[in-house]
């Protein structure tokens, strides 16, 4: 048995060896690597998707480059959530493109995202989210959205955890739910690399290069990649590559927190994704627990996603006063990420005025996990044919500019 043992540490050292030699050859031959027909930057969901969608477009010279690893971002700290409720045209519209992409994911991908469509529960608590959701039912309506209008004991009917006495009304989608998004990211990065797409890891972009007001390529690391075509799909640091080619971008990064209960004895059935939509105060099944988010009113623009412990304490007090179960466990983990947030809480997709060959995928506003699917085919479209399957020229970064923001009510 000891016998055994030893050899099969051995083996793993071997394994290990030729692993990073393996990796050192991967790095070295990106390194070498010139030109692209694509460099995408960043390495989350939004930038996978864009290259896995190129290839289908017949594309094969695609490079992404990550200055992490591929998903440290806001990919792999957030709570995956799917949705059709949006208060906005275009966001619901985007929502019904990437929706079935989601639900037939492991067919074309061949990956399980592992999607609870457990519908999205809002509860509507205050007096000024009246009117902004009862609007929204007209456009869901308008929109053959499968969203309806419930009252609060019809709420409590779907999640009998919930406090709902002071509930004015509440929206339920069953479409609606959660993914994860590890498990999708993990699945296009799987099929762009089967399509001939390079991921380069841990190499920063710290120049994108430009002549006569034209993208030229971008220098990644110690090498230098001649392309026509650079995406942004950086998330928070989006408007940071933007500088890169003198380009302004309205997207700074905000501080998200995430905490996971242990198991909560009573709580043994799936429930819908729930929001108190007045505090923001949200909540879906985890790992036998709960996911239990909320927004800080205070918290300020920055690149920090550690954990605030000292936020803990206030969101705990939200969870109990709506989810009184809850009373019955205690924290077991919890994390941080970065909203990638916009004035108006839409993205930028497209090309941006100034700068031919530079095109922007980025600034969701905590929504690029359920777009994403929808985002890498649009941008492809783009890419590959020069227009898109249906307009999304509301969310050009020109309109910052113009005065024409599109504002979404339905934010957590």
């Amino acid at each position: 048995m000891l016998l055994y043992q030893f050899g099969y540490v051995g083996l793993d050292v071997n394994y290990k060896t030729a692993q990073q030699q393996s990796d050192d050859k991967v790095r070295t031959i990106a390194s070498m690597r010139r030109t692209a027909d694509v460099v995408i930057v960043g390495g989350g969901i939004v930038g996978a998707s864009i290259a896995y969608h190129l290839t289908r477009k017949g594309m094969r010279d695609v490079i992404v480059v990550e200055r992490d690893r591929l998903g440290a971002g806001s990919t792999g700290k957030n709570a995956g959530g799917i949705r059709l409720q949006f208060s906005s045209e275009i966001n619901v519209r985007l929502s019904q493109h990437a929706l079935p992409r989601i639900e037939r994911f492991a067919e074309e991908i061949g990956a399980d995202p592992h999607f609870h469509q457990v519908g999205y529960l809002f509860l509507i608590t205050d007096e000024r989210d009246v009117g902004p959701f009862e609007r929204s039912l007209e456009l869901w309506k308008r929109l053959d959205v499968p969203a309806r209008r419930i009252d609060a004991a019809g709420a409590h009917e779907l999640f009998p955890s919930a406090r709902t006495d002071d509930v004015r009304f509440a929206t339920f989608c069953a479409k609606d739910g959660y993914a994860d998004p590890s498990s999708m990211l993990a699945g296009y990065v799987a099929r762009a690399r089967e399509g001939g797409v390079q991921f380069v890891e841990h190499t920063a972009v710290t120049k994108v290069m430009c002549e006569k007001s034209r993208v030229v390529g971008v220098r990644a690391g110690d090498d230098e990649i001649a392309a026509p075509t650079v995406v942004d799909a950086a998330g928070p640091w989006a408007a940071e590559v933007a500088k890169l080619a003198d380009i302004d971008l309205p997207i700074q990064p905000l501080r998200r927190h995430i905490f996971v209960t242990e198991i909560v004895p009573g709580l043994d059935r799936e429930f819908p994704l729930t929001i108190e939509f007045a505090t923001g105060l949200y909540a879906h099944r985890e790992s036998g627990g709960v996911l239990l988010g909320m927004a800080d009113p205070n918290e300020k623009p920055a690149f920090d996603d550690s954990v605030n412990w000292d936020f803990m304490p206030t969101v705990v007090e939200r969870a109990l006063a709506r989810f009184p179960i809850l009373e019955r466990t205690s924290i077991k983990t919890g994390w941080a990420g970065l909203y990638e947030d916009t004035p108006d809480k839409h993205p930028i997709l497209g090309p941006v005025d100034g700068v031919d060959g530079f095109i922007c995928a980025a600034g969701f506003s905590g929504h690029g996990i359920m777009h994403a699917p929808v985002t890498g085919a649009l941008i492809a479209d783009l890419i590959a044919d020069g227009r898109t399957s249906f307009d999304i020229s509301a969310l050009r970064a020109s309109r910052f500019r113009e005065g024409q923001l599109v504002p979404e009510h339905n934010v957590i």
